[in-house]
């Protein structure tokens, strides 16, 4: 019996070893697949996070580059890219405005590490409760986190880098340096990253300036930018808004009162095209300065204002000028395109640049880019090389048949004149003349000259280049005529004054610079002189504007596929071109009709308001009676041959050749 029971008690104490050892065998099991699981969780959760950036990092970190572009008084013209505005510390804002988005966004902002346990317990009770996600636990810094490091992916393993960064941003940063760069990095919609940018989008003012309705407004939006767009749907931004100010209300930072100040005067919206150009407009320009930026401050370019010399009047006064003869002209003309350049005769300061009709249709910068044959509109430089060579305004060629290297130069009318002065071949546009000229002083001081002025193009130096046969771009033709109206000095023509980041830190800026002397102050008068004589009583007379006196030269190619007009007045250096695209000819269009059309419109406008002032350039002094008898022939002979071209082209007006 003794025997049994220690047997009994023997096979009991063998099995609970037994359970114990399958206990802990089961323990140690389960210990190695929850260690397994928790490397593998943690692996997965860790797999793909972000290395916080540093503190000085985090204020570039996922900027894309911006351009915004200020207008000659530095007012916008427009925004390439998200608009990132000023930087603004926190003791330099209305206290109102970082307590809008606090009590909206994070009430327990300054009580939690990073993560609001309180918030997110309570949100996920509301969500159990409701059965779908009415509620978010979201903290101000897991939000930083969310925009700034993390991608916008919405999954478990996100949300938990999420907890886990901001836990880490918040033991680098201060809460101020928390807050300071949530409220100037969020987007608030339209482009609008920052308190500030956001207030000039909206309100037209500044982040500094904002009273408790707009602060309202602008905390209204970071839950749904989208959604709450006050452009669009200002009824769902302004009840928004409200909450916004109940918000606040209970967090103790407004009173009842300003409350119901605010509900009653709510924030206004500006008008989203107010201060700015259309991109059809200005898009040409846009292109220009964005071009230009990488040489003025280095390849890398982030988040920049562009400070440039453009006059948005008068930009649409010369698109608008374009874009009515274009409409007026394209199918009886078969014109399709223009471009037009204005500059600052005193300064070089580009003032209005037109590349062509819709820079949303095409992008090609017909201002700059196009090179084309600028035809007779280069006659100037011929002359201007000639009067360095020895010739004067009073020196006569014979206009007749003339045979150069087996090159044999036509007039336009195809007659002759004979005996006839440079003044008068040049106001007439004698090709003959030209051509004769060019060749007794040479293709290449012809080039040389055209060089120093400032035509960047690679010329040829042939004798077909005194009527123009080498391509170039309006923009370098009308900067080159500036010289004439500078009296021989050269100012080259420029877009950009200044270059800063939106913390104000001066990138560029362009320093004033002397004119340089390219050429001798007589000849550029007797020049100017000449080419008053064009507008006045030539193939430019269309270009007259009353009493104000102004100077330039019509150009046209061969088979009409190329017509120009570059003039200007002591104010204004203006260049027009007018053609295809493709290269195909025009039907009859002269440099003396729709581009002269063009010029005279934006030219009277452009002087609406600007006094009159003299062109520097001195009346032809010639007493000899011969001469005079000569030059009335010929005035009489011009006046008949204009008329004649005109009726055969159909065109009213008097006086126009190319």
């Amino acid at each position: 019996m003794v025997t049994f029971r220690a047997d009994v008690e023997a096979a009991n104490d063998n099995l609970k070893k037994r359970r114990l050892k399958w206990v802990l065998g089961g323990l140690i099991i389960f210990a190695c697949i929850a260690f397994i699981s928790f490397i593998e969780i943690k692996r997965s959760l860790f797999t793909g996070l972000p290395s916080l950036p540093t503190r000085e990092a985090m204020w570039d970190l996922n900027i894309q580059p911006n351009m915004t572009l200020l207008d000659k008084d530095d007012n916008v013209i427009g925004h390439r890219g998200p608009h990132y505005g000023k930087v603004h510390r926190l003791t330099e804002l209305p206290p109102h405005l970082p307590d809008a988005f606090l009590a909206i966004e994070d009430q327990r902002f300054y009580e939690h590490a990073g993560v609001d346990k309180k918030a997110v317990l309570r949100a996920l009770f509301a969500n159990v409760k409701a059965s779908d996600t009415v509620q978010g636990g979201s903290t101000l810094t897991m939000q930083l986190v969310k925009n700034m490091v993390l991608t916008p992916d919405k999954n478990y393993k996100r949300k938990f880098q999420e907890a886990y960064l901001s836990y880490r941003i918040e033991e680098t940063l201060s809460k101020t340096e928390i807050l300071e760069l949530y409220l100037n990095r969020i987007y608030l919609g339209n482009s609008a990253y920052g308190i500030e940018a956001a207030a000039q989008r909206y309100f037209g003012k500044s982040a500094l300036d904002v009273n408790i309705a707009e602060a309202a407004l602008l905390a209204a939006l970071p839950k749904a930018p989208s959604t709450y767009d006050p452009t669009r749907n200002l009824p769902a931004a302004q009840q928004r808004a409200r909450l916004v100010l109940q918000k606040m209300v209970e967090y103790g930072k407004i009173t009842v009162e300003q409350m119901s100040d605010a509900e009653v005067n709510p924030a206004l919206i500006i008008d989203n095209a107010q201060g700015h150009l259309e991109e059809r407009i200005s898009g040409y320009v846009f292109d220009l300065a964005a071009e230009q930026v990488p040489g003025l401050i280095g390849s890398k370019v982030d988040d920049v204002i562009i400070y440039s010399t453009i006059d948005p009047a008068l930009m649409t006064e010369a698109h608008e000028s374009l874009i009515k003869t274009l409409d007026d002209n394209s199918e009886s003309r078969k014109v399709s395109e223009g471009a037009l350049v204005s500059i600052d005769v005193q300064s070089g300061a580009v003032r209005a640049l037109i590349g062509g009709r819709d820079h949303t249709q095409t992008k090609f910068n017909r201002a700059t880019q196009a090179q084309r044959q600028p035809g007779s509109a280069f006659k100037a430089f011929v002359y201007a090389a000639a009067f360095e060579e020895g010739f004067t305004p009073g020196t006569v060629r014979i206009d007749q048949p003339i045979n150069i290297a087996d090159w044999r130069p036509e007039n336009y009318t195809k007659a002759f004149r004979g005996p006839i002065n440079i003044r008068e071949a040049l106001k007439l546009s004698i090709n003959t003349i030209a051509a004769q000229v060019g060749a007794e002083i040479g293709p290449s001081r012809v080039v040389e000259l055209a060089n120093r002025f400032g035509i960047r193009s690679r010329l040829g130096a042939n004798y077909s280049i005194a009527l123009g046969s080498s391509e170039v771009t309006l923009f370098d033709m009308t900067g080159a005529y500036m010289v004439f109206a500078n009296e021989g000095l050269r100012r080259p023509p420029y877009l950009i004054t200044k270059i800063t980041d939106t913390s104000d830190n001066v990138l560029y800026e362009r320093k004033a610079r002397a004119p340089e002397r390219v050429y001798a102050l007589p000849y550029a008068r007797q020049m100017t002189s000449m080419l008053r004589d064009v507008v006045a009583s030539g193939t430019g007379r269309g270009a007259k504007m009353g009493n104000r006196e102004v100077a330039g030269k019509t150009g046209t190619t061969q088979d009409y596929r190329d017509a120009w007009f570059i003039g200007f007045s002591a104010q204004y250096a203006t260049g027009v071109w007018m053609g295809n695209d493709d290269n195909s000819p025009m039907n009859d269009v002269t440099g003396g009709l729709l581009p002269v059309d063009v010029w005279k419109s934006y030219m009277t406008k452009a002087h609406k308001s600007l006094r009159l002032r003299p062109l520097r350039a001195p009346d032809p002094n010639i007493t000899d009676p011969e001469t005079i008898a000569l030059m009335s022939f010929y005035e009489v002979l011009s006046e008949a041959l204009v008329t004649e071209r005109n009726l055969a082209n159909g065109a009213p007006v008097v006086g126009s050749q190319p």
